[in-house]
């Protein structure tokens, strides 16, 4: 009689997952999502005035919705997804638009672009306490030289635009979708492992939209919208197509194979192509207050990245 295997009786532990090291392909899929997200604020804050926050989020995610719903020719293959983790995903998911999009019109688009770069700040924060991973104190380091970048470009773009003194309320929602962001990247990273990064965001996305639904009537209640013109419905177009199911997606694939000091570094791209189109499109013009605030991101990134460890779960 052959003895129980210690195998059969003892408990199975979870799998070790494989460290996330930097590759060319993660690297593209955030720097594309980073760049796509550089102008959104300027395209949402343009369109506040004829559809409010709230409703405009909700267009953007069922926009979105709708386009990975074509990707998946009408068969998402949502049965095997995790249900706990898909809608704590898409309740942060539609905390975090609501913070982003009512913290931008109440302050504006260059506060926007500012408060919203925190974001890899709390990209290290969660990783760290979700993900068990590691980073060093240069890279800590990196994100505050590179925030100082940001805050000298948000200060240029605020001279150009003319824009007043910050709302304290809307800072604070601002900030707080920067962590809700993050806080979703590092929910959402099982679900895409699960079920892969476009599945997740459109499961993530489909909860969002249920939950945003009941407050589009309160918003809009005593208010009449001006007819839809062609500059709104483009607006809508790009947040959903672009910002929204190709950014995401790719965001969300280059977040589960980079580490996430790759991914703090990287983000920074968002307001330097912000910049970018302000000059191609506004007819904005370059000066040292653009020079200096370059200069410190490009030195942030550096100390960001010199973080070469990739990140790792922690041993339990």
């Amino acid at each position: 009689m052959r003895a129980a295997s210690p195998a059969r009786t003892a408990p199975s532990e979870p799998p070790a997952e494989r460290p996330r090291r930097p590759t060319v392909g993660a690297s593209l899929d955030i720097l594309a999502a980073a760049s796509l997200w550089g102008g959104m604020y300027v395209v949402s804050a343009a369109t506040f005035d004829r559809i409010p926050p709230v409703t405009l989020g909700l267009l953007r995610l069922v926009v979105g919705a709708l386009v990975l719903l074509v990707v998946f020719r009408g068969r998402p293959a949502l049965r095997g997804v995790p249900r706990g983790r898909l809608v704590s995903a898409g309740a942060i998911l539609a905390l975090t638009l609501v913070l982003q999009f009512v913290g931008t019109d109440l302050t504006g688009a260059a506060e926007g672009a500012l408060l919203t770069t925190t974001t890899p700040a709390f990209v290290l924060l969660f990783a760290a306490t979700f993900e068990g991973s590691r980073a060093r104190l240069s890279a800590w380091l990196g994100v505050l030289v590179a925030l100082l970048g940001v805050g000298v470009l948000a200060a240029r773009d605020a001279a150009f635009a003319g824009l007043g003194g910050t709302t304290l309320v809307g800072d604070v929602l601002l900030v707080g979708s920067a962590a809700t962001w993050a806080l979703f990247s590092s929910v959402g990273r099982p679900l895409v492992v699960a079920v892969g990064a476009f599945r997740a965001v459109f499961g993530a996305s489909l909860v969002a939209i249920v939950l945003l639904l009941p407050l589009v009537p309160f918003e809009l209640a005593g208010r009449s919208l001006p007819p839809l013109d062609l500059p709104a419905v483009a607006a809508v177009g790009y947040l959903g197509v672009m910002a929204t199911a190709v950014a995401w997606s790719l965001w969300y694939r280059g977040y589960t194979a980079a580490p996430p000091t790759l991914t703090a570094a990287l983000f920074f791209a968002q307001p330097l192509v912000g910049a970018t189109l302000g000059v191609a499109l506004l007819s904005e013009t370059l000066g040292p207050p653009f020079l200096v605030g370059g200069a410190l991101i490009v030195l942030g990134v550096l100390a960001i990245a010199s973080d070469g460890r990739p990140g790792r779960a922690s041993a339990r």
